[in-house]
């Protein structure tokens, strides 16, 4: 694993982050290339290698932490989408009303009437259509202008930071998986798991990352998968030549036989199910595709990381159509596909999805009609989720020192707020996966359950946001009765005047949704208001055409 005994430069000005840097910029990136090979081969760590569904797969081992997710009341899943080479974010969550972005962007803008908007002053990149049902039904969260102070921009030395959830000026060499894998279960060697309890197809191997070496067990093709299951799973680990290369591979297969029992399990749960709905034709999607029939067979894992590449446009970015338009198409569809998937059985609920990326890329664009190296980005997250925009979008007015939008949410937020709310771990161990205190964002619901049961009666009234929020035309309003009564559901202008009533009459107990319509409606701030035996409960919600 390569040292970062240097002090972190911030400034994309840094020689080799980007394109006119010449050799030093080829340097930097085949650096960077090298070290993702050898993570993904396994080279230094405690594991073996195979593929599953014609993509590379790598399982890491149970621990006291991960049990405890293990043995939580729930089947809930997180799938993590990195994003390599630094996603361009100003063009993926658009600000369409900021004439700084169009100033810096003459060539590679977006323009509003082209980008589908999420509200008046903030649209998605065309490329993304489909993503606008999973905004339009509430299962589409935008953290804005997402990242860290000091914002490294070496793609190694950030995507570790991302992993390793440290600070910037932390050099780390571990990741927060692997540290908790090692202090949690420190007889793993002498007593390996028995089944998986995460699976890493693609992505950055950092995050598994222990003082030991990498715990991720790394399957290297299908072939050699195949292989081991038709003669019963392992190696010979005898028949090598009697040299040092012989004593070398040897030694190899002794530890990948070692593993080799975390097969088993994904293999039987490959076994039982297939996919139900049709993918494209994209790495990306035959991951996704992996993950979900392993989801369908019954795997019992909590943690899925998959990965797409080719975010480092430093030329010919192009706008609405090129490369990052590709890309983005590539995000979009594959996620359409994976959901749609997984709703064939009603398995979508139990599956969050979220997005990452080592950097967004400059405000400026270049000379080669592209992008280089920058500073913060949205974070996007798929499925059980509280839709709408979280934190601001960045002003383009306060910029860093390089000419870089200012984060305005630290990474390690989202993290803390999807271990809290969705996995619905306690305080203390929070404190332990990610070290500090940061404020949680109220982007995951974590009173919805992703096992559900029946006949459950909340406890108290409740009314929810509604979703999305702010909406155009249509929008979901949520609410909870602990009992059968007489309620209403009304809505009202800003000056109390009643608009629409949507429920008026005898509900019974139980969660309901109402769809409220504004087509006939202008723009504005509108009222919503649940009458109850228990009193109203009023909410706010804006309408922007």
């Amino acid at each position: 694993m390569c040292k970062h005994d240097h002090k972190p430069n911030n400034s994309h000005t840094r020689h080799g982050a980007s394109l006119e840097h010449g050799e030093a910029h080829t340097h930097d990136h085949n650096s960077w290339t090298r070290r993702s090979f050898l993570s993904t081969l396994g080279f230094a760590a405690i594991g073996s290698s195979m593929m599953l569904g014609g993509m590379p797969v790598s399982t890491f081992a149970r621990s006291k932490f991960f049990n405890r997710l293990a043995s939580a009341e729930n089947d809930r899943v997180l799938i993590l989408i990195q994003l390599g080479g630094g996603n361009d974010g100003l063009n993926t969550i658009i600000p369409v009303t900021n004439d700084i972005y169009y100033q810096k962007r003459p060539t590679i803008g977006i323009r509003k009437q082209d980008s589908i908007l999420l509200s008046d002053d903030i649209g998605m990149h065309p490329g993304m259509a489909n993503l606008e049902p999973f905004w339009g039904d509430g299962n589409m969260a935008v953290i804005h202008n997402v990242g860290y102070a000091s914002q490294n921009r070496s793609h190694a030395r950030s995507t570790d930071i991302w992993t390793s959830a440290s600070n910037a000026n932390q050099n780390l060499n571990t990741g927060w998986a692997g540290r908790f894998l090692v202090e949690d279960n420190p007889d793993f060697i002498a007593n390996p798991p028995e089944f998986p309890l995460g699976v890493r197809i693609g992505g950055s191997a950092n995050v598994f990352q222990s003082e030991f070496g990498n715990l991720g067990v790394t399957f290297g093709g299908a072939s050699q998968f195949t292989r081991f299951l038709e003669q019963g799973g392992f190696y010979d680990e005898d028949n090598v030549p009697a040299n040092e290369f012989g004593r070398s591979l040897s030694f190899a297969r002794k530890i990948a036989n070692s593993s080799f029992k975390y097969l088993e399990s994904i293999q039987a749960a490959a076994d039982r199910a297939s996919n139900l709905s049709d993918y494209p034709n994209t790495g990306l999607s035959r991951s996704l595709a992996v993950v979900a029939r392993l989801i369908r067979g019954g795997l019992n894992t909590k943690m899925y990381l998959v990965s797409l590449g080719g975010f480092d446009t430093h030329n010919n970015q192009g706008s609405l159509t090129g490369g990052h338009a590709n890309l983005l198409a590539n995000i979009s569809n594959s996620v359409n596909a994976f959901y749609s998937d997984l709703g064939t059985d009603n398995l979508s609920h139990r599956a969050l999805t979220m997005t990452f990326s080592e950097f967004g890329r400059t405000l400026q664009e270049n000379s080669s009609q592209g992008t280089d190296h920058g500073s913060s980005a949205p974070v996007l997250a798929f499925g059980p989720v509280k839709g709408g925009q979280y934190g601001s979008h960045a002003t383009l007015a306060q910029l860093d020192r390089s000419g870089d939008p200012v984060y305005g949410t630290d990474y390690r937020s989202v993290y803390t707020s999807i271990l809290d709310d969705w996995f619905g771990l306690h305080a203390d161990d929070l404190n332990s996966v990610i070290p500090g205190q940061y404020n949680k964002i109220d982007f995951v619901d974590a009173l919805a359950t992703s096992n559900p049961v029946q006949n459950e009666i909340p406890r108290t009234v409740t009314l929810d946001q509604n979703y999305p929020n702010p909406f155009n035309p249509s929008t979901n309003i949520r609410f909870s009765l602990p009992a059968a009564g007489d309620i209403k559901l009304q809505v009202f202008d800003v000056n109390g005047r009643l608009v629409s009533t949507l429920i008026n009459g005898v509900m019974s107990a139980g969660n309901h949704t109402a769809t409220f319509n504004a087509g006939s409606l202008a723009s504005g701030t509108y009222l919503y208001r649940l009458d109850t035996p228990a009193g109203p409960i009023t909410r706010k919600m804006t309408l922007i055409k």
